[in-house]
């Protein structure tokens, strides 16, 4: 079996818990309550930034939601707001976690399984729903 690098396996766990947060939001943006169904203009956007936040926080669903690309990007996550829609209590919370988190590759493994399963399982209870 060929060694996967971690950089590489971050990218994977990404593509799939990116996919995960935007299904789960179903297209509306946690800032600004807009829906974008179009995947180009739907993120999946940290409260707390992916660069200085660390592995626990890049992967953590609270610090991460669908966000439009005008506020993930063009208003850089809108964190006042982010805060506020979170809470006090969740942003300290979250805050605590700054920093935190050394991956090994079969922890990314372990991730990148859990969240195709809960992804499949948004799918699945959304088709059966429309039968």
């Amino acid at each position: 079996m060929k060694k996967i690098s971690l950089p590489a396996l971050k990218r994977k766990l990404w593509i799939i818990f990116s996919a995960y947060i935007r299904k789960r939001d179903k297209g509306r943006c946690f800032t600004c309550s807009k829906i974008r169904l179009r995947s180009r203009k739907y993120h999946a956007g940290h409260f707390l930034p992916k660069k200085v936040s660390g592995l626990e926080l890049y992967f953590h669903e609270d610090n991460v939601h669908g966000q439009c690309a005008g506020c993930n990007l063009a208003w850089q996550g809108h964190q006042y707001i982010y805060g506020k829609k979170l809470g006090e209590e969740k942003c300290e919370e979250l805050f605590s976690l700054i920093g935190k988190g050394n991956w090994s590759a079969q922890d990314y493994l372990d991730k990148i399984e859990l969240y195709k399963k809960k992804y499949e399982s948004i799918c699945m209870r959304r088709v059966q729903k429309r039968v």
